[in-house]
Formats: C-alpha cells, sequence, structure tokens
C-alpha cells in the first residue's frame, strides 16, 4: 500500500463525513431527517454533480483501486453497526405483550407487501432488469423489499409525534420489530443466490437451518449471559456507558463475522447482536442513546454519502419506475397493516395510521438496494427507485399519522386533573412506589379496580419504561372495566428514576389511566403532556403551584394548540 493511497483514502474519508455532517444538520434545520442531508452529500460529491463539473476532480478525489476498497472497508463497519443499532430499537417484550394484534398487521404488513413487489419484478419489462435471466430471484427480492420497515425512522417519527409511550406506538413499534425479523431472516436466505448461487431447496434449506440455529442461540443462551454481563458492567455509573459501548461493538463485528463465515450478509450478524443486547432489562436509555449517538454521527454520514458515489441519480432516475415502486410499496403495506390492526381489534382510523406508521422504509431499505446493486441484481435505475421510495415513505409517515390520529379536543390536562388527584409531595424512592402512591390518591374514582390498576401499570412499566425524559415521567395503562379517562399527577422534588433515555430523574410524574379502544384520546392526552412539559420553563413554574386549582389553571392557560413537538436530548437521529 503506497503513502499516496493513505493518504487519497484520508481525504475523501474526511470529505465525504464533513460534508455529509454539514449537510445532515442542515436537512435537520429546515425540519427533514438527516439522511436526507447526508445521501445529498454524495450526490453532490459523486458523479451526479461533481462529477458533471469537473470529473478529474471528482476522480481525484474518490479513484479505483485501493482507496477505495478501504472507504468500502469502512462503510461496511458502518452497515453492521447502523443494523445493530437498529436491533437495540426491538424490544421483545414489547412483541409479547401486544400478542395477536402485533402478529396479524405484521403477518398482513409482509403478505401483502410481499405480494406486490413479487408481482411487481414479474411484470416489469426486461429492460429494467440487470440480467433477465434471474426474475424470479429479481422479483423475491423485490417482494422482501417491499416488506421490511425501518425501525430507527419509526421511533424517531413516534418520539416526535409524541406516540412511542402509547398503545398504538407500542403495536407500531412490535409491528416493526417482526416485520425486520422476518424481512432480515428472509433476505439472509436470498443472499447466497444473489452472490452467484444456486437457488435451490438444499442451498435455501441450509440457509435457514444456519440462520435460525444462530438465532435462537443468541436469543435462548446469549442474552441471558450477556443481560448479567451489561447490569456488571453499568455498575459503575461513570464509566459503564463507555464499557457497553465497546462491549456491543466488539460483539456486532463478531456476529457479523460468524454470519458472513456460515454465508448469510455480516448485517444480520449485527442485527442480531443488537437484538440480544437491546432486549435485556438492564440495559439503561441512557448507554442505548450513546451508542445510537456514536454510530449516526461517525458511521452513518460515512455510508449514507457513499451511496451517492455509487450512482448518477440524474441520468438513473426514471419517473416510471420511482412512481409505479412507491405506489405499490405504499398501498401494499398500508392496506395489509390497516386489515391487520382492524382485526385485532382496533377502529379504523387507528388501524389506518398503524399502517402508515410501518409504511416509513428509510435507511434499512437503502441498505437492502444497495447490497443488491452490489450483488450486480439490480439496474441503478431500479436502486434510483428504491432509494427514492424509502425517503419519500419516511417523510409521509409523520404527517399522514398525525391526521389519522385527529379529533375532538373534548378532554384536557386541565379536565382530567380538575376530575383526578394532585400530590404537592410525591415522596418515594422508586417508580414502584411512585406508581403505587399515584393509584391510591385515585381509589375512590376507581373502587375495586384499584389492586389490578397497579398491577396492569407496574407491568406496562416492565416492558418499556415511561420515562420521557426532561424530568417528566407518564406511567399509563389501559384499564378494562373504566369508563373515562383518569389522571394523577404527583410532584417528586428530590426526583425519581423512571429509566429515561437522558438519565434525568423525574420531578413529575403523571399517572394516566385509559379506558380500552380509545386509542385518538391517548394520543392526544400524551402529546399534550410531551408538548406542554417538555420545556423547561413551563416545568418551573408548574413546579412553583401551591394548589391543585393553581396547577389546573396553569395547564389551562400553557396549553399547546396543534405544534409540532419539539425533542431535544431524547430523541433518536433521523435515520
Amino acid at each position: 500500500m503506497r503513502e499516496h493511497d493513505v493518504l487519497v483514502f484520508l481525504l475523501s474519508l474526511a470529505v465525504l463525513l464533513s460534508v455529509a455532517r454539514l449537510l445532515g444538520e442542515g436537512a435537520r434545520r429546515l425540519g427533514f431527517p438527516l439522511v436526507f442531508g447526508e445521501l445529498a452529500a454524495g450526490i453532490l460529491l459523486g458523479p451526479t454533480v461533481l462529477g458533471r463539473l469537473s470529473p478529474s476532480a471528482q476522480h481525484g478525489l474518490f479513484p479505483g483501486g485501493v482507496p477505495s476498497n478501504m472507504v468500502a472497508g469502512y462503510t461496511n463497519v458502518g452497515v453492521v453497526l447502523l443494523l445493530t443499532v437498529a436491533g437495540l430499537e426491538v424490544n421483545l417484550g414489547i412483541v409479547r405483550r401486544r400478542g395477536r394484534s402485533a402478529l396479524l398487521t405484521s403477518l398482513m404488513g409482509i403478505v401483502m407487501p410481499l405480494a406486490g413487489g413479487v408481482l411487481l419484478g414479474v411484470l416489469l419489462p426486461d429492460s429494467d432488469l440487470m440480467q433477465p435471466d434471474k426474475r424470479l430471484l429479481f422479483a423475491l427480492f423485490m417482494g422482501v423489499a417491499l416488506s421490511i420497515s425501518a425501525l430507527p425512522v419509526i421511533a424517531k417519527t413516534l418520539l416526535d409525534l409524541g406516540l412511542f409511550k402509547t398503545d398504538v406506538g407500542l403495536l407500531v413499534m412490535a409491528a416493526a420489530m417482526i416485520d425486520d425479523l422476518v424481512g432480515w431472516l428472509a433476505f439472509s436466505v436470498l443472499l447466497g443466490p444473489m452472490q452467484g448461487g444456486a437457488l435451490n431447496l438444499g442451498s435455501v434449506a441450509r440457509s435457514v437451518a444456519l440462520t435460525v440455529g444462530f438465532v435462537v442461540v443468541s436469543l435462548l443462551i446469549a442474552r441471558p449471559l450477556l443481560g448479567r454481563l451489561v447490569a456488571h458492567l453499568q455498575a459503575d455509573h461513570h464509566s459503564g456507558p463507555r464499557r457497553v459501548l465497546s462491549l456491543i461493538v466488539l460483539l456486532s463485528l463478531f456476529g457479523a463475522s460468524f454470519t458472513q463465515w456460515i454465508g448469510v450478509h455480516a448485517v444480520f450478524g449485527g442485527f442480531i447482536v443488537g437484538v440480544v443486547i437491546g432486549d435485556t432489562p438492564h440495559l439503561k436509555e441512557r448507554t442505548r442513546l450513546i451508542v445510537h449517538d456514536f454510530v449516526t454521527n461517525i458511521f452513518a454520514p460515512v455510508f449514507f454519502a457513499s451511496l451517492g458515489l455509487r450512482a448518477d441519480f440524474v441520468k438513473s432516475f426514471d419517473l416510471r419506475l420511482c412512481v409505479v415502486v412507491f405506489l405499490v410499496a405504499t398501498g401494499a403495506k398500508v392496506i395489509g397493516c390497516t386489515l391487520g390492526s382492524r382485526a385485532g381489534g382496533m377502529r379504523w382510523r387507528p388501524a389506518a395510521a398503524v399502517g402508515f406508521g410501518l409504511n416509513a422504509r428509510g435507511a434499512m431499505e437503502i441498505i437492502l438496494a444497495l447490497l443488491a446493486l452490489e450483488a450486480g441484481l439490480l439496474r441503478e435505475q431500479v436502486f434510483v427507485a428504491l432509494v427514492v421510495m424509502a425517503l419519500a415513505t419516511s417523510l409521509v409517515s409523520g404527517p399522514t399519522m398525525k391526521w389519522m390520529l385527529r379529533g375532538a379536543d373534548d378532554e384536557t390536562l386541565a379536565s382530567l386533573l380538575g376530575c383526578g388527584a394532585w400530590i404537592p409531595e410525591l415522596d418515594a424512592s422508586s417508580a414502584r412506589e411512585a406508581i403505587e402512591k399515584l393509584v391510591a390518591s385515585l381509589s375512590g374514582q376507581l373502587g375495586n379496580l384499584a389492586p389490578r390498576v397497579t398491577r396492569a401499570v407496574l407491568d406496562r412499566e416492565a416492558v418499556a419504561s415511561t420515562g420521557l425524559g426532561d424530568e417528566v415521567a407518564v406511567p399509563h395503562a389501559v384499564i378494562a372495566g373504566l369508563s373515562r379517562p383518569l389522571l394523577a399527577m404527583g410532584f417528586a422534588r428530590a426526583g425519581i428514576d423512571f429509566n429515561a433515555p437522558d438519565a434525568d430523574d423525574a420531578r413529575i410524574v403523571i399517572l394516566l389511566l385509559m379506558p380500552p379502544r380509545a386509542h385518538e384520546k391517548e394520543v392526544r392526552i400524551l402529546a399534550e403532556i410531551a408538548r406542554t412539559l417538555l420545556d423547561p420553563t413551563a416545568r418551573e413554574r408548574l413546579l412553583e403551584a401551591n394548589s391543585q386549582a393553581e396547577v389546573i389553571a396553569f395547564l389551562g392557560a400553557t396549553r399547546p394548540r396543534e405544534e409540532p413537538m419539539r425533542r431535544s436530548r431524547t430523541s433518536l437521529a433521523d435515520i
């Protein structure tokens, strides 16, 4: 390796990272996901723009040969860690809790896009295929590609809308987790034939057996062992997050190496490692956020920017293909997930909101498209159409969910607290004790439901922490037999640990109890809580109140009017 190759590699890496970070932050300021700016950086530096303006400069900055291979090695590590971060978002407890609804939603959200993608692959003319003799393989890939969802994008959308902790949000996340598990398993089976292997029952059976074996061993044997190890490493609050970060990166690389060795793409190993570690109850939200920020600020920008170097997005843009792929992907996913959620017991509007929420493809779709492009299965025109579809579905997901869940504001924080309870000094040493005291404050309204309410709220807390961050926690649950929402608020001056993403103790704790099938009301109430109390000035003024009447008056006076929710420290990066 010549010194010049090292120089070119370092320079190209520095240029990619700096321009991607700059444009990514610019995109976020304009209200777009980070990936838009990062991808735009690659388009700007690649053959689409710089290659047209100055081909010699573009080739000199990003030549082929050794420097290109070194950048590819960096992006390969980046994509493995990106899938690990996606796996960290998978909470198997949420999947188990949602049970039938999640399975029905996910099943329909997989089957219909799979059928739509296969049909699209069969009907496209030979001119759209790289290898017409591999039409069946191309059709199967399109089916898998249209079936998958993007967990990080979905999680970010739910956070921005204040839906992440709601039952609708949990259902969307649970179904997305199943989609991703099934999708990446199916893709791992197709990868061998995509790279030139034979598509026969024997090779498929071998790939499935080895992949399933790896997943089973990881979840049943490795998960409890790693859970204890994570708990031990996090015993030191100062160095614990750094130790866990090192552990996750090392295990991701080893897991990726193993799956690459057995003939499955390395990204699947990283994804399963993320699932195993992310599902342990000992992993603190603050640690999870540190890992997420490390990957999405160092590796993700270079990976997404490098995509723009691989194709001429102007020359390869085919409006017909982009429109067809978007319509098939969106129609099949939304209809399938809506029907599945409806069969699981939801009303039509919340069910449609779930469908649009799961329609976001984001980074996961782009990764799949890149791997297929590298395997020689896709023409650049199809690759560009899949990238455009991934970005477009991610953009429309949030606004359509919000529109579907709109409704009359018949119940507000102020009105609920007027019929509920307020504890000016919530003296509790744990989240469990705080929940028990808040439930007890509503005992007059709950009657004989009180013991069942306490168990339901604690069970819900065990599945997913309700600490929003910014010193606010909202433990809540759906209670059978309840006819209307009930709310209790407590001020914990010393703070209570609710395992919030920013690691801050909660000083304002709100218990929210909802009747069954009141998804729209739950969404509106939680969104109002988030928009009102995540403002530091509003929290301090609220904590100065001396009576329940003052608290009610303050909430009524500061009630937000449909402003978009802003989150600072607690939101996930827009990938």
